[in-house]
């Protein structure tokens, strides 16, 4: 194969697998998450299941996680819950979003596991 064929076979390949490495899937991961004075913790196993812990106590449901966006649907209500995520974020690292408020508040997403 010419070197020229080598490097755009090379350089797709490597466009791809950053493509897909930009929407990581939360499994494995823990987040905080604090929006005014509302602040809890989120936990995704790697079988699609998530537990939402807050003041109040636990609450749990499954989630998928597709193309960036994170849905999350409650075991009790059964009601989904589907924005944005920043699943690229390295443990201690923050992201800033109005996806997940119905008013528009910003809260802040911190990956610490």
């Amino acid at each position: 194969m010419k070197t020229a064929a080598k490097s755009f076979v090379f350089g797709a390949a490597s466009a791809l697998f950053l493509a897909s490495a930009a929407y990581a899937s939360p499994a494995g991961q823990v987040f905080e998450i604090t929006a005014g004075e509302t602040s809890y913790s989120l936990w995704f196993d790697e079988d699609g299941g998530y537990i939402k812990q807050t003041e109040d106590g636990a609450k749990v449901g499954a989630y998928t996680f597709e193309d960036g966006e994170l849905c999350l649907t409650s075991a009790e209500t059964e009601e989904a819950r589907c924005g944005e995520w920043p699943a690229d974020l390295a443990v201690n690292e923050s992201a800033v979003s109005t996806d997940w408020s119905d008013d528009g508040l910003e809260a802040t997403i911190l990956r610490v596991e």
